[in-house]
């Protein structure tokens, strides 16, 4: 659950942030304090689906580059083996 929080400065200059309950819209809130299941599901609720395709694309690129560079270290290997 989304709560509201205000920023109350004290009396040593420094800041400390106190929560409003009584706010029902967060939106319009300077500062909000979420749990950490809301920000994940927030975060992944709101990917789109080019984004989701870039990541995904990533992610692919990213094993297949490792495993280019696995079956060149076999080969190498195979080689050096070959020739002792």
């Amino acid at each position: 659950m989304a709560i509201c929080a205000v920023a109350v400065q004290q009396s040593d200059g420094s800041y400390l942030l106190g929560l409003d309950p009584s706010v029902t819209n967060p939106s319009t809130c300077a500062y909000v304090v979420e749990t950490g299941a809301e920000s994940v599901l927030g975060s992944l609720g709101s990917l789109t689906v080019p984004d989701a395709t870039f990541i995904s694309s990533c992610v692919f690129a990213l094993w297949a580059a490792a495993w280019g560079v696995k079956q060149v270290i076999r080969t190498l290997m195979e080689k050096s083996d070959v020739q002792d």
